[in-house]
């Protein structure tokens, strides 16, 4: 697996393995408390991460420089409820929001990541739902990490299961692609899967998949087909300016 690196073979900025090396994990038999807590830990850093890569963009985001403000407010349908990361405005109001979910650990009866995607899959078209009835022009991206290793648990065979990878990718793809304010408020602008290395000393490389793309259905997604961390800012950056700033183009 290439993840962390960039297409031409180069090691690429690895802000997660710092992030991993302040946070200590606990092993695959620890408590669910501590399992949890751990995940917390995770998607609040995470949170700070992506926030401060996209400040440039987007002053004033959420949460702040030195990661306070988590889980910052924003209106929705349903009242006032948290957002991991929050660029708001008088203007726009709510303009864009990332959302940020972490599976880290297999199941121990399975074997595989796979048992609380349908959980998660309702956490985020509540989310969609709740701040699009009442934002519909707020752009909303999803993004959904796993360990790397989720590529490798697949069964081979045409009545094989494929691997946590990409079963997210099937699940999830049902949560993205809107492309228009009158779109299904239930969706996202855009979702991707981080693949994190969590273990070995390329811990802390990351790549991201884009679930409308096409996963293999065991083993690590190509290279070309995923994106450094710096190309999903982009991705970010452009669906919100698409959304509220878009390019003009004249006929040549």
């Amino acid at each position: 697996m290439t993840a962390g690196r960039e297409k031409d073979g180069t090691n690429a900025d690895r802000p997660l393995a710092a992030i991993l090396d302040g946070i200590a994990a606990p092993g695959k038999d620890a408590k669910r408390s501590d399992k949890k807590n751990f995940a917390e830990r995770l998607s609040r850093e995470l949170a700070t991460l992506f926030a401060n890569a996209l400040r440039p963009a987007f002053p004033g985001i959420l949460p702040d420089e030195q990661g306070r403000q988590q889980e910052s407010r924003a209106r929705t349908a349903k009242g006032v409820k948290k957002l991991d990361v929050n660029y708001s405005t008088p203007e726009l109001g709510l303009g864009l929001g990332v959302s940020i979910k972490t599976l880290n650990f297999r199941d121990p009866k399975t074997n595989r990541y796979t048992k609380n995607y349908t959980r998660i899959d309702n956490e985020l078209r509540a989310e969609a739902m709740d701040y699009h009835q009442r934002q519909p022009f707020a752009v909303m991206v999803g993004v959904v990490f796993l360990p790397a290793d989720a590529c490798d648990d697949g069964s081979s065979g045409e009545s094989g299961a494929p691997s946590s990878f990409g079963q997210a990718v099937r699940i999830f793809r049902c949560r993205a692609r809107r492309a228009d304010p009158h779109d299904d408020a239930e969706l996202f602008e855009r979702l991707f899967i981080g693949l994190y290395t969590a273990e070995g000393e390329r811990r802390g490389d990351v790549v991201f998949f884009d679930v409308e793309s096409a996963p293999p259905r065991i083993g690590h997604p190509v290279p070309a087909d995923t994106l450094s961390l710096a190309e999903l800012l982009k991705a970010i950056e452009d669906v919100y300016n698409q959304r509220n700033n878009p390019p003009f183009e004249w006929a040549p």
